[in-house]
């Protein structure tokens, strides 16, 4: 006997075993592996359908590696657990370089990337004039009307502007003053057509690879992870945060033992991917929640 035409034959969920085992292993501040919706591939004949469903999987991917080094010395190294902080000494402006890479574990996790490993992506010291002078970005409103683009809330949290993207800071402690350099680069990478020399990794808004479509991250914003966030490594590992974090109360402030006794600091740039297993046929996504979830703000 003939099918009836359009008629719904195969549901199959590709939801593998292997998939939950990593969600556990992987649940931790920085990756935020969760499965955010599905993609409903549909083939018709008129014998009927076949439709197939796979997971869409939202993480976090370790993209870039930032460098940001202090070429003039390291005079200015204190820790502020040892010394209270209206007290300090040292000048407080001073001009750090910053170099951005791919991570070495970027794509690794389930979701592809933009960025390549080992890749580079910004050195400070082929941006001239502009790491050095601030260049076009002096133009830009945000570089002279306060409270625009603040790293934390200004007038009473602020690390520092975003604007002029320079290695230039006005900073008291050594560990905020290499976090506004860091989110200063990745807010140049994750752009197109900034005035400056560096290779953007923004991507487009959705791409396939490795078998995977792909949706893609936007542009970085200060005070929020929708975007992005960062995850110091050097001078030690530690989880996933936001830079401009409120440190009014904290008697050593922010930067208590997050000193580097070289004057080097890295931090690592996870930005947040959604995708799902290729199948033939049709597609429809449907979405579960917002991604990332939950959103995290200063």
């Amino acid at each position: 006997m003939k099918r009836a035409p359009f008629k719904q034959r195969i549901v199959r969920v590709s939801l593998s075993l292997s998939l939950l085992v990593s969600a556990s292993v992987l649940a931790d501040d920085c990756v935020q592996l969760r499965v955010v919706g599905v993609c409903i591939w549909i083939i018709c004949t008129s014998f009927g359908c076949d439709i197939e469903v796979t997971p869409k999987i939202g993480h976090f991917n370790p993209d870039v590696l930032v460098q940001i080094t202090h070429p003039q010395g390291t005079a200015r190294v204190e820790d502020p657990q040892r010394q209270a902080i209206p007290h300090r000494n040292h000048t407080t402006l001073i001009q750090q370089d910053a170099v951005a890479v791919g991570h070495p574990l970027t794509g690794r996790i389930y979701c592809p990337s933009n960025t390549r490993a080992g890749s580079p992506y910004f050195v400070s010291t082929a941006d001239q004039p502009a790491w050095r002078w601030g260049g076009l970005d002096a133009l830009n409103p945000a570089a002279w009307v306060p409270g625009q683009r603040d790293i934390g809330r200004w007038p009473l949290n602020s690390w520092g502007a975003v604007y002029p993207r320079t290695g230039w800071t006005l900073q008291a402690e050594a560990p905020k003053a290499a976090a506004v350099i860091a989110q200063r680069v990745g807010d140049i990478i994750t752009r197109q057509g900034e005035p400056h020399q560096y290779r953007s990794i923004l991507g487009k808004r959705r791409f396939i690879n490795n078998k995977k479509i792909t949706w893609s991250p936007g542009s970085l914003l200060e005070n929020t992870n929708k975007q992005g966030w960062w995850q110091p490594t050097s001078p030690k590992l530690e989880q996933c945060l936001l830079f401009g974090r409120n440190d009014r109360d904290d008697p050593s402030g922010w930067g208590g033992g997050r000193v580097a006794e070289d004057g080097n600091y890295r931090h690592a740039l996870w930005r947040p991917y959604t995708c799902c297993q290729i199948r033939k046929g049709a597609l429809i996504v449907i979405d579960f929640m917002a991604y990332p979830s939950p959103e995290v703000k200063n």
